[in-house]
């Protein structure tokens, strides 16, 4: 081997080993984003005491299955917050925790004759499923939660409740359900 060969397989193998570094280094700065809430492993989230965990019927009367979802108190803030928990017959949706004020505040600014569509709530839940708006819908209109009401036009429209009032009253008085000891 010549020196000219020596001198071109040791830069070959100094740029070799720098591509190696770089692509290394990229991949420890890569952010691995793994769902693990569906996980038994994981610990419920400490910053919210449960208040109330339920199942609502999904909007459309085709659609098979339920939307999980819980009530919690937030231990910083002491304010009430909901997320969606589960969809058991498949289909993405964000499992950001959202301020019933919030909520509240944006149902006291609709017109109360008026029906409204699930894209209503976009301005609450942050997220890019489109399924959100409409399992955020589901919810609401629950039985337990009951802050709107299925509209007499379409079963995909709401209406206010006319007694939101007392179902805000009732939300706001539940406890934290028990958890267990350790």
């Amino acid at each position: 081997m010549t020196t000219k060969n020596v001198k071109a397989t040791t830069k070959n193998a100094e740029k070799s080993k720098a591509v190696k570094e770089e692509v290394s280094q990229s991949i420890a700065d890569e952010v691995i984003d793994v769902d693990l809430t569906n996980s038994p492993l994981v610990d419920v989230d400490l910053a919210y005491q449960t208040v109330l965990v339920g199942h609502a019927p999904k909007l459309s009367t085709k659609a098979i299955g339920t939307v999980g979802y819980e009530l919690a108190i937030n231990t910083d803030d002491k304010r009430q917050y909901l997320r969606l928990t589960s969809n058991n017959s498949g289909g993405l949706f964000s499992k950001e925790w959202v301020g019933l004020d919030t909520i509240y505040a944006l149902l006291d600014s609709l017109d109360v004759d008026k029906p409204f569509k699930s894209s209503t709530f976009k301005a609450v839940i942050k997220g890019g499923s489109s399924n959100n708006v409409s399992f955020l819908s589901a919810v609401l209109r629950c039985e337990e939660i009951a802050l709107i009401l299925s509209s007499d036009k379409s079963q995909y429209l709401h209406a206010h409740n006319p007694l939101l009032i007392n179902r805000k009253e009732h939300l706001s008085k539940l406890k934290p359900l028990p958890t267990p000891t350790d």
